[in-house]
Order: C-alpha cells, then structure tokens, then sequence
C-alpha cells in the first residue's frame, strides 16, 4: 500500500496533493431544518468543539435511483485526526444525543470512507470554497489507479485555465456500490455544472482514449452545498 501511494505521490507532483481522508453518510431526509439544527447543536457541544473535521451538508440535486436527498460529509486533516474524533464520539453523551436526534429527522441509506488524493486545475479557484457550490461526482471502478491518476492529473492541469477544480479521491468502502474512485469537479452553480461537461474541455478525446480500458463509470450524482461546519 504504501508503495502505491508513493507512486501516486510521484504521478500527482503536479498537482495539490491532499491525503486528507473522508466518510459520507447518504441521507433521506424528512425534516431538513432539523438535521441542521442537529448539526448545529453538535458542533457546539464540548465534544463538536473539539473536533478538527471538516463536515459538509450537501442536498442532492440529482442520485439516480437512489433515494437519498442529503449527504453529510466529514473530511478530516489525517488519519490519526480521523482516529481521534471517532474515539472521541464513541463515548461522548453528546455524540449520543447527536444520534437519536438525527433519527427522528433522517435515515441513513448508506455509508462510505476512503481518501482525497489530490486537487487539480485552477487549484488557487474561490470556487473550491463558494457558499452553494454545485459538485458533480464520477463515481468509477479503477483497475490501474497509478494510470488513471498520470490521465486525469494531465487532463485537469490542461484545463486549469479554463476554471476546472476537480478532486480524485480514493474509496475503500461504500456499501454495495463496486466504485474504487470518485472523482468531484466543482463549480458556482448547477446552471454552470451542465453547461460545462468535461467532454467540453481541451483534452477529452484523449484522456478518454487513455482511460477507456481501466474503468468503468458506476454512478453520477450532483450536490449542492447547504451549509458547512469548520474547525476553529
């Protein structure tokens, strides 16, 4: 494994590299005022003060056949910061209280982990952290990751100029969906999202050309963002 990241490392020095790691919760959402308020009351408890993650809520915009209409999303510094706020939320009372207000707001359809490997295109874009931002996931099974890693850092510094901001993350566990990579191209609105499809970029024929063989497209799904909660 860490072999593997070396090589990614080396594939990825063009690029932001981020080695941040994640969970997703995809929700279904009956009372969305009241998850925020959930969320708020966390975050402001003694156990939500301490904590160094990054959390998200994004209302899903378009899921397939997913019934889903939320995603929370946690980003966290490092592993060992990953670590410590889940040791800290196992045994905290508020952490406890979290849950069973969530439960009388939403349901959980699924879960997942895994790691942003790097930031690519306009990596300096206000875009990255715009309130409302619009995000487009490419949900993929990879079967040579150091291949598709060198195709869409190329295609991505390509393109910088042109205001593409996408993420590559790796995924080590989301449920029954067979995806191993997702990758996340981010913009000011949904309006700008569809109307700025990758194929539409300088490059396409040939990153397709480079990738078509070593993965496979599993899902596609657009978010907006709600409102965020970060670390003081």
């Amino acid at each position: 494994m860490k072999k593997v990241l070396l090589t990614l490392m080396l594939i990825l020095s063009s690029q932001q590299l981020l080695a941040q790691p994640f969970q997703t919760y995809d929700m279904i959402v009956t009372d969305p005022a009241g998850v925020v308020a959930a969320m708020n009351k966390l975050q402001a408890s003694p156990t939500g003060q301490q904590s160094t993650a990054r959390v998200f809520l994004n209302q899903y915009i378009a899921n397939g056949e997913s019934l889903a209409t939320h995603q929370i999303l946690v980003v966290y510094p490092s592993s060992e910061e990953m670590d410590a706020n889940i040791l800290r939320n196992a045994t905290s009372p508020d952490w406890a209280e979290f849950l069973a207000d969530m439960q009388e707001v939403a349901t959980v359809e699924s879960e997942g982990i895994g790691q942003i490997l790097a930031m690519g295109g306009d990596v300096d874009s206000p875009v990255a952290a715009a309130p409302g931002r619009t995000n487009m996931y490419f949900q993929m099974s990879v079967s040579d990751p150091a291949a598709y890693a060198s195709a869409w850092s190329d295609f991505t510094s390509a393109n910088a100029g042109a205001g593409v901001v996408s993420y590559l993350s790796s995924v080590a566990a989301f449920g029954s969906n067979p995806s191993t990579h997702v990758v996340n191209n981010v913009y000011s609105s949904v309006g700008e999202a569809i109307s700025n499809m990758p194929q539409n970029y300088e490059g396409w024929d040939a990153f397709s050309q480079r990738v078509k063989n070593i993965r496979t497209i599993e899902g596609r799904a657009i978010t907006v963002l709600v409102t965020s909660w970060l670390p003081e």
